[in-house]
């Protein structure tokens, strides 16, 4: 016949089982509410007094290493309300209304006086900067936008296959583009083989365009009546991006 010590301590083994069980199942509930929660939307309500979101805002912004990148947000009807912005991974707060609060003064809010614009910029982005930042309003319940941001390695790309043929005594031609502006991807060279092509050699016929835009830099190649010493590996060589090459073989025509 059990004893009373050991119904205690039956009862004991037994109260702890159901502790470590229910902690257990809470926590997971938990995980999965804060995983739902990371990409849930609290628009607010149009038409009304009280502050909304402008639901054209993106909500998945690309950016490059080294660029300047802005996470949008436009509020509607604020008033005397403030907006914040949070870092999901750690629930940093980075800034609220137009104040810092990170040492990190890559962040700061983009909000010209009068508009509903409440943008976090981040200068010089890195990938750790990758992942999903909310933008808050602390209206009464809060209503909050989630936007993710990923971003790429700058690299280049020479438009068209990897071997090229071309016939001899006409022009080659290579376009290569940089996801990046060339403030941040530097100079872009051109090689042949190892050796860096010289605009002024004595052979003639290279010359060079490029073009910049905010999102991208595009060099393009020309060399004009091509013998087949101008066979070879062409490199399209940013001095801040992962290179791109291609092989071009000069054939005699029929």
């Amino acid at each position: 016949m059990p004893t009373e010590d050991s119904i205690c301590r039956q009862f004991s083994v037994f109260f702890i089982y159901v502790t470590l069980f229910t902690a257990f199942f809470t926590a997971q509930g938990r995980q999965s509410q804060e995983t739902l929660d990371l990409h849930q939307i609290i628009w607010g309500e149009a038409n009304t007094n009280r502050a909304y979101f402008d639901k054209s805002t993106p909500r998945n912004i690309t950016s490059v290493v080294g660029q300047k990148t802005s996470l949008p947000c436009k509020v509607v009807s604020l008033d005397k309300k403030n907006v914040s912005w949070i870092r999901k991974r750690d629930l940093h707060i980075l800034t609220v209304g137009v104040s810092t609060y990170t040492s990190d003064d890559r962040f700061q809010v983009y909000h010209p006086e009068d508009s509903n614009e409440w943008h976090l910029q981040i200068n010089s982005v890195n990938f750790k900067d990758s992942g999903a930042y909310e933008c808050q309003v602390s209206t009464s319940p809060k209503i909050s936008l989630p936007v993710l941001l990923s971003v790429e390695v700058q690299q280049a790309r020479i438009i068209g296959p990897k071997e090229l043929y071309i016939e001899k005594g006409s022009t080659i031609k290579l376009t290569c583009v940089v996801n990046a502006h060339a403030d941040t991807v530097g100079n872009v060279r051109w090689f042949r083989d190892t050796t860096e092509l010289d605009y002024d050699s004595t052979r003639g016929g290279i010359s060079l365009e490029i073009e910049k835009t905010p999102l991208k830099t595009t060099s393009k190649l020309f060399l004009t009546k091509a013998t087949k010493k101008d066979s070879g590996n062409y490199t399209c060589g940013p001095d801040h991006a992962d290179h791109a090459i291609v092989f071009v073989h000069v054939v005699s025509g029929k």
